[in-house]
């Protein structure tokens, strides 16, 4: 089982781009935050645009920009992982559509829950998150037609939702960085969504 072409362009894409930084040097990190980022503050108040369609680029672009090494192979690996699991499924028509509206719906979500906040959303957590909910919501309404058990996959949540506490502390804790659930939140409901919507077609 190979990785899908889509999934592999954007891992060699948000790679590529650290890469980048690391040689460019800790300044060019700073600068790629603040103009590709996404902080709700930015919408909130009286905002000059740096470059054209700033504001809304934004709602896209920082899910191709990390916080450091690390920041990105934690997601280099989920995206792995979970793409050969789509390939899998028959499902890599809609893997650049789940990216796309996961990183765009992590965005609005952390925008409704915290219009105020200036901590910049940064990362591919967001693609990550929409393509973990896509997979497993695909298994459960699969398991439901074929009126199977679904026990394993409400094990599966749970463990998920707990490994995602830890995560929440323990990156918190060894990272200067803040884990934002409010978007992590939206894109695993975006896929999830999307899973429901696709088994319709």
């Amino acid at each position: 089982m190979t990785l899908s072409q889509r999934t592999s362009l954007f891992i060699l894409v948000i790679t590529a781009i650290e890469i980048l930084l690391l040689v460019l040097g800790p300044s060019y990190r700073q600068s790629a935050v603040f103009y590709f980022s996404f902080a709700p503050l930015d919408l909130t108040r009286p905002y000059k645009e740096v470059f054209f369609l700033q504001k809304y680029l934004m709602f896209i672009s920082y899910g191709f920009i990390h916080s450091n090494v690390i920041h990105l192979l934690i997601n280099v690996i989920a995206l792995f992982l979970l793409g050969k699991i789509l390939r899998k499924l028959g499902k890599d028509n809609l893997t650049f559509l789940i990216f796309f509206l996961s990183i765009l719906g992590g965005a609005i979500f952390y925008y409704f829950f915290e219009p105020t906040s200036p901590v910049p959303l940064i990362g591919a957590n967001c693609a990550s998150f929409g393509l973990l909910a896509f997979v497993l919501s695909e298994e459960l309404i699969n398991r439901l037609r074929r009126k199977r058990s679904v026990n394993q996959m409400v094990y599966v949540l749970l463990i998920f939702i707990f490994a995602h506490i830890l995560y929440f502390y323990a990156f918190s804790a060894i990272m200067p960085a803040s884990i934002i659930w409010q978007g992590h939140l939206g894109a695993f409901l975006v896929g999830a969504v999307i899973a429901i919507v696709s088994q319709k077609k």
